[in-house]
């Protein structure tokens, strides 16, 4: 059994990391690069007292990734540590996948050194930050596998650009219905128009690059496209699908 595994994409840095959160006082580090199912390979062989993941390890999709891992170990304590830039108010999912702790380094030099010795001892800890946004919802938001069938199809055809009129054709059924969904769907996600929601779930990954139609894939995926180019996509692509 080993007493902490830190996960982590810095591999060039893993003598150092393994150094420094010895002096820190965490016990037994092993370091690994592992993603998704070798992940769960490897903490089914070591089966570690703490797991340390870097905040920006899978990206933007980490608290999603962070959910389906404690899946397969629901009683795997997780620690999420960020020394990046990654944005308070996507870290709120880590707490509501199930991560434990959430140390933000951001936060001051004192405080990220107050997280951590919580997190070494066992303790839950959670930035000041991301729980004062947590504190500020009403409640907690559901997951991907809450969402109903068609409150999914609606979040899919929206990150498309599709508007609700359109939507509502191609799923049968009444404008009044889509924008019910539509409603649920901000509820949901704590967001205020179909922009937000859109960058929202793609940067969880409930929507990916393979599910943006319109979506010019000769470039990378990387952040979002603007609104405005989906839409405009969008359109193209409906002008086409009218002359045929």
């Amino acid at each position: 059994m080993t007493g902490t595994l830190m996960v982590s994409r810095a591999v060039r840095l893993f003598p150092r990391i393994k150094k420094r959160l010895e002096e820190l006082g965490f016990p037994d580090v092993e370091v690994t690069g592992e993603e998704k199912d070798s992940l769960n390979r490897v903490i089914n062989e070591k089966k570690p007292r703490l797991v340390l993941v870097g905040s920006g390890f899978y990206k933007a999709g980490t608290p999603y990734m962070m959910g389906r891992l404690l899946k397969n170990f629901p009683k795997l304590n997780i620690a999420v540590i960020n020394v990046g830039d990654f944005p308070d108010d996507l870290a709120t999912w880590f707490i509501w996948r199930g991560v434990k702790s959430y140390v933000n380094i951001l936060e001051g030099y004192e405080e990220f050194h107050h997280g951590l010795r919580d997190v070494r001892e066992g303790k839950t800890y959670i930035s000041p930050v991301v729980q004062k946004l947590m504190d500020d919802f009403p409640e907690w938001p559901k997951t991907s596998d809450e969402l109903t069938k068609r409150q999914m199809e609606t979040l899919i055809m929206i990150c498309n650009g599709f508007i609700p009129e359109h939507i509502g054709e191609m799923l049968h059924v009444s404008r009044p219905t889509v924008n019910l969904h539509l409603k649920e769907l901000y509820k949901t996600f704590h967001v205020e128009n179909r922009e937000e929601l859109v960058k929202t779930a793609y940067a969880l990954k409930l929507v990916t690059d393979k599910d943006l139609v319109f979506y010019d894939r000769e470039n990378k995926i990387g952040l979002l496209p603007e609104w405005a180019v989906i839409k405009q996509k969008m359109q193209r692509r409906l002008l086409n699908v009218d002359k045929d």
